[in-house]
């Protein structure tokens, strides 16, 4: 039993292997030499495994969840790409400067009982993570209207081996988590990836495909898959998403143990707050006045018992800003002659060595999740907010606008359905924008979208 470590000494993934493979491999190993068999009901499947292990999504999600910085970019970037949400336009409203969203009572029915901003955020989230999502689309009874769209977990998902013409048939839902062979296993016929609308159209005998065959499948199927993937290199059925890189290049482990040596200076290092100095002419003064013999049991409780009174005196929230006094002489010489002397140990510093390496850490981790870390607020501190108001708001709006092919990938299902159930004159998918102003337009933010032709997300008004 050897290891995969996806980040060296963060995570190891048992896998059973007979050569050992580095943690920059996970991803670029041959998928056909991850396979195994499955047995669904009657029938055997061979499906491609998640990464050798087959647990390469929960533990992505781990490695997230053990990061706050890295956590917090994954919210961000849920917000940013979310915006408004998605909604179903009217069609006759398209090019006006600002286009209302459907008020078709059938289809804002249909949204509603769909959840469709859920459903939307939902895809998002696998998106950030995974750079793929999965949606199931369920038909009524008679085949004829799409009547749910289900989100499934990508981190559930795992897909058939391709066939001869490498095509993947069926995608297999389950919980795959620490279980190679789960009993509940979901099979799931998985659409045309490059026209997912054209093959559901010619499976229920609506159209003819592009050979002009009705390919009508069996009458009892009413689910079918649509994946939506991120374009990435080399394009896997498991794509490689591309803050991953930061696993790779040791940023991530930089971050854990600069974050843990701070805790252990902190833990470790002397909580000493003052340094209290006793002459010993003191002691023997104050033995002498209170009628006590040096050396005695008595002698050492009234030490004792000075030192506490001092510790109370000098320590608590009840005694914060008050004064301690104390006579001194000197000596011939003009030097200071303390019988008792109170020093304050400075402690400040205790650990702020790290403080620059942590932010530099950050600032890493922002980039590669694409997320400017005055946006996120990665870096505490008045001297980290060098940007204006302006520049801010633009960032804001850049960050909006990049997420525009992400928009246009989601948005995939929703035009599926549309075209299915024959609204495509009525309505169509977009994701408003929210676009911050300046303060003289006597608001905050408005409303904008990058898909109607009568509206430009820069200009004045």
């Amino acid at each position: 039993m050897e290891k995969i470590t996806l980040a060296p000494d963060v995570l190891d993934i048992p896998v059973n292997r007979v050569s050992p493979v580095e943690s920059k491999d996970i991803y670029t190993q041959k998928e056909k030499q991850y396979t195994t068999a499955i047995s669904v009901g009657n029938r055997n499947y061979q499906i491609v495994l998640y990464g050798a292990s087959n647990q390469i999504p929960y533990r992505l999600t781990e490695l997230v969840e053990k990061n706050s910085v890295m956590l917090q970019n994954k919210y961000f970037n849920l917000l940013t790409c979310y915006c408004r949400g998605v909604e179903y336009m009217d069609a006759s409203t398209r090019q006006d400067k600002e286009p209302k969203p459907t008020m078709d009572p059938a289809i804002r029915r249909w949204m509603i009982r769909n959840n469709v901003k859920k459903f939307f955020a939902e895809q998002i989230v696998d998106m950030k993570y995974f750079a793929f999502a999965v949606t199931v689309v369920i038909l009524d009874r008679d085949r004829k209207k799409i009547v749910r769209l289900v989100h499934k977990d990508a981190c559930n998902v795992r897909f058939e081996l391709p066939d001869e013409d490498g095509k993947v048939n069926n995608i297999f839902f389950a919980d795959w988590e620490d279980n190679a062979q789960p009993k509940d296993i979901e099979v799931i016929p998985l659409l045309d990836e490059d026209d997912p609308v054209g093959d559901l159209l010619a499976r229920t005998g609506k159209e003819r495909d592009e050979l002009g065959v009705f390919r009508t499948d069996s009458p009892k199927n009413h689910k079918y898959a649509i994946v939506t993937r991120m374009p990435t290199p080399n394009c896997r059925l498991y794509p490689t998403p591309y803050w991953t890189g930061v696993l790779r290049d040791d940023w991530y482990n930089i971050y854990g143990q600069l974050t843990a040596a701070k805790l252990a200076k902190l833990k470790n290092g002397q909580n000493i707050r003052y340094h209290v100095e006793v002459s010993q002419e003191f002691w023997a003064s104050r033995a002498h006045a209170m009628g006590i013999s040096e050396g005695t049991q008595e002698y050492q409780e009234m030490k004792k018992a000075f030192l506490e009174n001092i510790k109370k005196c000098l320590s608590g929230s009840e005694n914060s800003d008050k004064m301690v006094w104390s006579d001194f002489t000197t000596s011939v010489d003009g030097k200071e002659r303390h019988n008792l002397k109170i020093n304050l140990v400075d402690t400040s510093k205790a650990g702020n060595e790290y403080n620059d390496d942590i932010a530099e850490v950050s600032n890493m981790l922002c980039y590669d999740d694409n997320v400017h870390p005055n946006l996120a607020g990665a870096n505490p501190g008045k001297s980290q907010m060098n940007n204006s108001g302006s520049d801010k708001r633009e960032l804001f709006t850049m960050k909006e606008a990049l997420e525009t092919m992400t928009h246009d990938l989601l948005l995939l299902p929703h035009q599926v359905a549309i075209l299915f159930n024959g609204w495509e004159q009525k309505v169509y998918p977009d994701v408003p924008m929210i676009l911050l102003t300046t303060l003289d337009k006597n608001t905050d933010a408005k409303q904008t979208t990058m898909n109607g032709g009568g509206n430009n997300p820069n200009e004045e008004k």
